[in-house]
């Protein structure tokens, strides 16, 4: 057969025979969709078609490119858009004269259908033997597609039907899937025990689908890192069933709750039990548009003060945070009640999506005032050791007072100085980072030097009470001595004609305490 026979679209001509001739690196990802896309070149300012994107014509045409596919071995991506036929045929038509060629094919990684009708689920007992046999689909995608209960019960055998586990990733978007139809595909993915990416967003996941979930994750050996539950009718009962299992998934990485405002801070407080949880390793956790307030805030913020790994937590989107949750978020990020509360903070998290769309004009005075900016920005440094430095440093910028070091005596002098120099390092490198200007380096170089200046200064004025504290301790150490041999007996040994020996003994300990005793009270 003649590709010039098949179809009259030169584009969709050169698409045709590169899937027929079949050749390793030739063409490995195929678009059905609506037009050919175009792309303009730079410098000749041209339009130039890329052959990606096949333009079905009718059934003929269609046909032949999957008897092409099916016998393909090369191609790994195949996407499926919102397409209508040139030649009048319909949708259907069209759809299934290609995928019964597509049946055959076992080397596609990623299969794809975005607002295409699925013909009420027929597409899938089409697919049957492509999704029972193929062992190379790492990636199925279902997107803005309504097929109603019997539909989704056939895409459930399909995906049930699987001889082997090769699939990763698993997205179901804005479907309108009831709770009832996740349960069964929910239940089918037992089958693929090494999911990575589940995105059943958009749908209408509810308790039932999310006891089927944590009976997933809790029965197979997933690795799951991605889950994507937003724009769902979950409950406290459904939190309820998931936090147990998700807090042991130690690989979970991302996870999205948006859009559930049936979930009450009963429901949101049980849910931050899992950034308490020692295995867990979440990075990103979003809860945008769930009427967030003070109180499910401070659930999240008491959850991460012995948390080191949430990098991102999404909430501002619909909140009604007031300032007590912005100030408690602030002494999160940096204590400054004391060092050790400073040193404590979490150093961790760096994005809560700051943007002024989500911030009342009210509230941004207080933002600024509480540098929640330039804390997160810090904590984005890698060395969390020199993010405390900064912080420290930061909190005790020009009132670092020596006094409460003198109990090291002459040690402290050199070890501040090298603290601060460690700290003028850790915040020149953060200044850099954020591409300070030469003038702007240069006052904070000014800034620190005086800083430096007035410790010595401090240990040069307090030198005679660091003296006093010296001889106080080496006094007292002595006392100890004394204390420690009276209390002994001096001696385990009274044999006869040593009395007078042992009564002399006494007397000179006794005395030497006194004299210590004087002597710290001079002192003082």
């Amino acid at each position: 057969m003649n590709i010039e026979d098949i179809t009259t679209d030169d584009d969709n001509r050169r698409i045709l025979s590169s899937i027929k001739t079949n050749k390793e690196g030739n063409y490995t990802e195929l678009y059905i969709q609506n037009e050919h896309e175009i792309e303009i070149d730079e410098e000749d300012d041209d339009e130039v078609s890329v052959d990606v994107g096949y333009v079905p014509e009718g059934t003929k045409d269609m046909g032949w490119l999957g008897y092409f596919v099916g016998k393909n071995n090369h191609l790994k991506q195949l996407y499926i858009r919102d397409f209508e036929p040139t030649s009048g045929a319909s949708v259907i038509e069209v759809l299934e004269s290609f995928l019964r060629g597509v049946n055959n094919n076992r080397s596609i990684r990623a299969l794809d259908f975005t607002d295409v009708d699925l013909m009420g689920g027929r597409v899938f007992t089409i697919l049957e033997s492509f999704f029972r046999d193929n062992n190379n689909l790492f990636h199925f995608s279902i997107c803005d597609c309504h097929l109603g209960d019997d539909g989704w019960r056939l895409l459930a055998l399909a995906l049930g039907s699987s001889k082997h586990q090769s699939l990763r990733n698993v997205a179901l978007m804005n479907n309108n899937i009831s709770d009832e139809g996740m349960v069964d595909i929910i239940t089918s993915l037992s089958m693929h025990p090494r999911l990575k990416h589940i995105d059943l967003s958009w749908n209408r996941l509810n308790k039932n689908g999310c006891i089927a979930l944590a009976t997933l994750l809790q029965n197979s050996a997933t690795e799951l890192w991605h889950l994507d539950l937003g724009n769902n009718e979950l409950d406290d009962e459904g939190i309820d069933a998931l936090v147990p299992v998700l807090s042991k998934c130690t690989k979970l990485d991302e996870l999205y709750i948006d859009d559930n405002p049936s979930i009450t801070p009963r429901g949101w407080q049980h849910l931050a039990n899992i950034l308490k949880a020692p295995a867990s390793n979440l990075e990103t956790l979003s809860i945008n548009r769930n009427n967030i307030d003070d109180q499910v805030l401070t659930f999240m913020i008491d959850a991460l003060a012995n948390n080191n790994t949430l990098v991102s937590l999404f909430f501002m989107d619909g909140n009604q945070v007031t300032a007590k949750g912005w100030e408690a978020l602030s002494k999160l990020l940096c204590d400054e009640s004391s060092d050790n509360s400073t040193f404590l903070s979490n150093h961790t998290l760096n994005d809560i999506d700051f943007s002024k769309k989500n911030i009342s004009q009210d509230l941004r005075p207080l933002i600024r005032t509480l540098r929640l900016r330039s804390v997160l920005a810090l904590n984005v440094v890698e060395d969390k050791k020199q993010v405390a430095i900064i912080k420290t440093y930061r909190r005790n910028f020009r009132n670092l007072d020596m006094l409460p070091f003198f109990e090291w005596e002459f040690k402290i002098l050199p070890l501040m100085i090298d603290w601060l120099e460690k700290a003028f390092i850790a915040c020149n490198n953060e200044a850099l980072g954020g591409e300070y200007s030469a003038s702007e380096m240069a006052r904070h170089e000014a800034r620190h030097r005086s800083v430096q200046l007035s410790c010595i200064y401090q240990f040069v004025r307090d030198m005679p009470l660091l003296c006093v504290l010296c001889v106080e301790n080496q006094l007292r150490k002595e006392l100890d001595g004394i204390q420690a041999e009276l209390h002994s007996g001096l001696y385990p040994w009274q044999w006869r004609g040593e009395e007078e020996l042992l009564r002399l003994r006494r007397q000179e300990v006794e005395e030497r305490k006194r004299s210590i005793l004087e002597q710290l009270g001079r002192w003082r």
